[in-house]
This record gives C-alpha cells, sequence and structure tokens, in this order.
C-alpha cells in the first residue's frame, strides 16, 4: 500500500518546482537577453559579418550582410556560403576559408566584385578541443576610401610633379615659423637641400638682418591672425643665399589654416639678372645721353678752338723769340692742346663712369669713361 504525502510534503514539493520553473524562466530570460545582445551587436557594424560552420553552412548572419548580397526577401540561414556569393567570388572564399580551418589563423585580404573593392578578413572560432568548428567571416566596403586615397595619390603627385618643375621656390613656413616644405627651385636659388632646410627657421635662414627685426615683429601678428603687411601681395626684397650673397627677390606671400594654425606659403622668384638687366638698360640710356651730349659739346668746342688755334699762329709769328711774351703764348698753345685731347676723349666715350663732384654732386668721368685710355 503506498503512503499519501502528507500535506507539509506537497507545499515543500509545490515550492521547489515553483523555484525550479522560475530559475527555467530566468535562465530562459538571461538567455533572450544574450542572444538579442548578440544580434544587436552584431547588426551595430558598418561590417557585413556572417557565421558559418566548417562545411559552409550559414549558421548567422547581420543586416549589413543580407543586404550587400541582395536577399532581403530571402532566408538564407542554413544554406551553403557558397549558393549566396557570385561565383568569381565563391572560389576565392572557399580557398581563404579552407586555409584557415587549417592553419587556425585569421586571414585579411581584399576582392573586387561589380566594380566595388571589399576588404575581407577570416576568423576562426575553436570548440572545446581545440580546433576549429566555426568560421566568422567580415566583408567592409572600401571603395570609396580606396577612391579617396587614389585621389590623394594623384593629387600629391601633381603637386609634386608642378613644384619640382617649377622654376620658382615654393616654401611654406609653418605657425612656429619654420620651413616645412622645401622644392627643387628653392634648391637652385638658395643653394640649401631641402634636408638642410627643412625644420629651419625660415627667417634667420633666409632674410637679411636689416629685415629681421621687423620680421620677427610682423610674425607674432601672423601666429594670431594669419594677416600681415605682405600677405596677399607681391613685393621686391633681398633674401640670403646658403654661401651669405644678398640676392633680390620677388615674393607672393599667402596665409592658410591647418588644424587651427595659420601658415605661410610663398612663391620666390630670384630677379637678380632682371635687376642686372634693368641697371644695365639704365647705364646704357645714360650713356646715350652722354654721347649725344658729348657730340654736341664737341661740335660747339671745336670752331671756337680752331679760331683760336689759327689766330694764335698769326700771334707767334709776330713775336720775336727773345720776347718776353713768349711764355705767356706758350702757355696758350698748351691750353689749346689739352682742349684738343679733351674734346677727343669726350668724342670716344664708351661707357658711363662718374666721379664726385663739389657739394656731394657727381659727373661723367671723362677719362674712365673713354676708351682712349692706354
Amino acid at each position: 500500500m503506498t503512503l499519501k504525502p502528507d500535506f507539509g510534503t506537497l507545499e515543500k514539493r509545490i515550492r521547489d518546482l515553483e523555484e525550479a520553473l522560475q530559475q527555467c524562466r530566468q535562465a530562459g530570460k538571461s538567455v533572450s537577453e544574450a542572444e538579442e545582445t548578440s544580434r544587436a551587436l552584431f547588426n551595430a557594424t558598418l561590417e557585413s559579418a556572417i557565421l558559418i560552420d566548417t562545411k559552409g553552412t550559414i549558421l548567422a548572419v547581420n543586416e549589413v550582410a543580407i543586404y550587400r548580397l541582395d536577399k532581403l526577401n530571402v532566408n538564407i540561414i542554413r544554406m551553403n556560403i557558397n549558393d549566396v556569393l557570385p561565383s568569381d567570388v565563391a572560389i576565392q572564399i572557399k580557398n581563404k576559408i579552407d586555409a584557415v580551418i587549417s592553419s587556425g589563423e585569421p586571414i585579411q585580404f581584399e576582392n573586387e566584385s561589380e566594380g566595388s573593392l571589399y576588404a575581407n578578413t577570416i576568423y576562426p572560432l575553436f570548440g572545446k578541443h581545440g580546433n576549429v568548428q566555426k568560421v566568422a567571416i567580415y566583408t567592409r566596403d572600401v571603395t570609396v576610401q580606396r577612391q579617396a586615397v587614389e585621389a590623394l595619390r594623384e593629387s600629391e603627385e601633381k603637386f609634386r610633379s608642378i613644384s619640382s618643375s617649377a622654376q620658382d621656390a615654393l616654401i611654406m613656413m609653418s605657425n612656429r615659423g619654420n620651413i616645412t616644405y622645401w622644392n627643387e627651385a628653392a634648391e637652385r636659388i638658395f643653394g640649401y637641400t631641402k634636408k638642410e632646410a627643412i625644420d629651419r627657421d625660415l627667417h634667420w635662414l633666409l632674410v637679411p638682418k636689416k629685415y629681421l627685426e621687423a620680421f620677427t615683429k610682423g610674425f607674432e601678428n601672423f601666429k594670431e591672425t594669419g594677416q600681415g603687411s605682405a600677405i596677399g601681395k607681391t613685393i621686391e626684397m633681398s633674401a640670403l643665399r646658403k654661401d651669405g650673397r644678398e640676392f633680390s627677390m620677388e615674393l607672393s606671400l599667402s596665409s592658410f589654416q591647418l588644424q587651427g594654425q595659420w601658415h605661410a606659403l610663398g612663391v620666390i622668384r630670384d630677379i637678380s639678372d632682371r635687376k642686372k638687366a634693368e641697371k644695365e638698360r639704365l647705364q646704357k640710356e645714360k650713356l646715350e645721353g652722354v654721347l649725344e651730349m658729348a657730340g654736341a659739346a664737341c661740335h660747339e668746342l671745336n670752331q671756337p678752338l680752331q679760331i683760336i688755334s689759327g689766330y694764335y699762329k698769326l700771334l707767334i709769328k709776330d713775336i720775336p723769340d727773345d720776347h718776353s711774351l713768349n711764355a705767356n703764348v706758350k702757355i696758350i698753345q698748351e691750353q689749346i692742346y689739352k682742349m684738343g685731347e679733351i674734346t677727343k676723349k669726350i668724342m670716344k666715350i664708351t661707357k658711363y663712369e662718374t666721379k664726385p663732384y663739389t657739394h656731394g654732386s657727381i659727373i661723367i668721368d671723362i677719362d674712365k669713361s673713354s676708351n682712349t685710355i692706354t
């Protein structure tokens, strides 16, 4: 005969069952929450994510992957990954998956599909015994990034080509006043190699001492505002070469902001030859003026000089050799000769040379300007 449990025993069993049921519910809730968290994490990434077993069966897939595979209306869980990928991609992916399963090491690679570029990473997931049981495939569309990189590379190549072939120096200065860019023309004009110039203080390296104080003061304002007396203008000034020689240059200066700080870009042209040509042109013009003046002066001087010379010859005939006037007449003869020589020199002026005269004035140096000097 079976004994029936008393009321207390039944009550205890009921409480145990309720507790077990509560634990089951709590466990189920925890599992549900874990699954929900996993799905949220799975779908939070911008990469497509696919989880497969070692046979290629799809176990899980995120929304990005479904959209990218164009399977919005298809349940691809339990399908083989080879059946949802383009054939050319499927072959490549299979080889990579086999390599991950074999080596137990993750693999990264890129592939192209339908005009887009993808960066892939395949991770192995291990079981209790250390063998690969599952594989996670993450794929990121890097088409835009690659295009941006290519565009940047092309832009940099164009800039390098332009700056390398430019006849003008291109020099960039940082907010600290140091040189940050120095092209080939700058090397040729100033004599410093790129290695010697980069990160050097621009003002101390290139600016003559007579400008240094003004430049230093102006630079403080430039660092704050990006403005200055030379910004946006083309000016002529002097600069220093590596050998210490000063030369004339034409500077076009502009400013720009980089990471919140003001920087400057200078385009510098060596105008030494132009200045020399201008100086030669001015000297030529002055010489032409001198020659015109000399021709007119000689023409005006020759006629009275010939008359004086003629009267001198008549006068000397009427004066006896022992007369006291002979000494004075000889002086006249000497001065007539000197005037004749001066006239010859003036007529043969070929260059423009000057010498200081009284009261700070300057006059033509006839002796140096004439080619009669022997």
